[in-house]
């Protein structure tokens, strides 16, 4: 067996101490705040990334493909990936600005070929992220001006996912797949205030605050379709489609009022509320082409649609909760090219170059200055990719036919909701190894 591939124990390893996961954040999201955070799934992988999000049509015999489980019957030999993400962010609005970044662990991935018909895929990855804070000030009424409140809102943790997924083939160029996802994470949420008398410097500062804790369990489902028909010898038209069914969380919730000293010692602390219901995630639709000449590079563009309106926030009935998303899309486009993987003159010529870019729109359900009842905000978010597989070795090596690649993407994008005079601008690096490697094989001579 490649020694690499021992590399495969960190998946029990990981799982066992997925809690650990929870502290892993990208840098400052202030959106984090609504629903059950930052959306990570449906974004799939180091190549996808690369190629502008795009793969729900674009199979691959060397990389996983994990947004069409159909797609997993094109992965013929053992493949193992895992990746990080890093993100630098500068965040802005009309007065001030701040720049920050940080990196975590991607996802872990593994693809066994069953037989020449079945692919089965498990792994780990991030289903959502939570990393927000925000402060506002506004004075008291009431009070002729001299006391001011500060409000601060904190928000970290996430939810992660452990899939098991299948791909096989019904019929020539049709394939199907199915995956089963088990969600599991929490998120911890603050709202402090703290009331200052200028005209009172004899008081120690203390603030108020609500600490809710939602603890999330639940399964989610996903199934897809993909057709590839040859149009020649140079020609290939693929077409793709998923479809993620909705997900009701079981959610473990609990409210805490505390007083605090500016130093984070507790005063006092009251649980007020501990309940056990649900939280419904919405559903996911991704329609996906491609075209390809049979040989080094392709094309592809894909759709996606996220019915956020059917998100529901934290309810003792299954989907009794409140309404705090709208609808959103995200349309991609992407090429790939790889200009001789057999080269032996140029080591150039066996990478894999990628290019694309995304555009998309979320609208966020947030309480504006001046309102008091949410309203529907277009969060559009738009970026340009690139990336590279770097061979690394000599390429292919038998008896055992192993393979290893190092994956990276580059996404430099913006992220701009209207009315809110908040901006985002972000570049996000993705870095992922992949091991490829022949098992079972039957032997000829001894």
């Amino acid at each position: 067996m490649y020694k690499p591939f021992r590399a495969l124990l960190l998946i029990s390893g990981l799982v066992i101490g997925s809690q650990q996961l929870q502290a892993q954040q990208l840098s400052n999201s202030p959106y984090s705040r609504f629903g059950v955070g930052d959306m990570v799934h449906g974004t799939s992988s180091v190549r996808s990334t690369g190629m502008g999000q795009v793969g729900v049509a674009n199979g691959s015999a060397a990389l996983i493909n994990d947004l069409n489980p159909a797609l997993l019957y094109y992965n013929n030999s053992v493949t193992f990936e895992a990746a990080v993400a890093s993100e630098l962010k500068r965040l802005s609005d009309k007065n001030t600005s701040q720049v920050d970044g940080t990196a975590n662990l991607g996802y872990l991935s593994l693809a066994l070929p069953l037989s020449r018909r079945w692919t089965t895929s498990l792994g780990l990855r991030p289903y959502s992220r939570v990393n927000y804070t925000t402060i506002s000030t506004a004075p008291v009424s009431g009070s002729e001006a001299t006391v001011t409140s500060y409000n601060e809102y904190n928000g970290t943790g996430g939810i992660n996912e452990v899939y098991f997924a299948h791909g096989v083939r019904i019929a020539n160029g049709l394939t199907a797949g199915v995956a089963g996802s088990y969600l599991f994470g929490t998120i911890d949420r603050q709202e402090s205030t703290i009331l200052v008398d200028r005209e009172d410097s004899t008081s120690a500062l203390q603030k108020t605050l609500i600490h809710t804790t939602s603890k999330y369990t639940g399964l989610m489902f996903k199934g897809g379709l993909h057709y590839r028909k040859k149009l020649g010898d140079k020609a290939s038209l693929g077409i793709g489609g998923t479809y993620t069914t909705k997900a009701n969380l079981s959610t473990d919730r609990q409210v805490a009022q505390e007083r605090r000293l500016l130093d984070e010692s507790v005063i006092s602390s009251l649980v007020t509320d501990s309940l056990e219901g649900y939280t419904t995630l919405p559903k996911m639709i991704q329609v996906g082409l491609s075209f390809d000449n049979n040989k080094n590079w392709s094309v592809g563009a894909d759709y996606t649609q996220t019915k956020g309106s059917e998100y529901r926030g934290f309810s003792l009935a299954k989907e009794g909760g409140r309404q705090e998303l709208g609808d959103g899309y995200r349309v991609g486009i992407g090429s790939e090219i790889t200009p001789d993987a057999g080269s032996v003159s140029s080591y150039f010529k066996r990478v894999t170059y990628r290019f694309g870019g995304y555009y998309g729109n979320t609208q966020i359900n947030a309480i504006t200055t001046g309102n008091t009842t949410p309203s529907a905000h277009d969060l559009k978010d738009m970026a340009l990719t690139f990336g590279f597989s770097l061979p690394l070795g000599r390429g292919v090596r038998p008896p055992d036919y192993t393979q290893a690649l190092l994956n990276t993407s580059f996404t430099v994008g913006q992220l701009e909701a209207e009315n809110t005079g908040l901006k985002e601008q972000y570049l996000r690096v993705n870095l992922g190894i992949t091991f490829n490697n022949r098992w079972f094989i039957k032997r000829k001579f001894d």
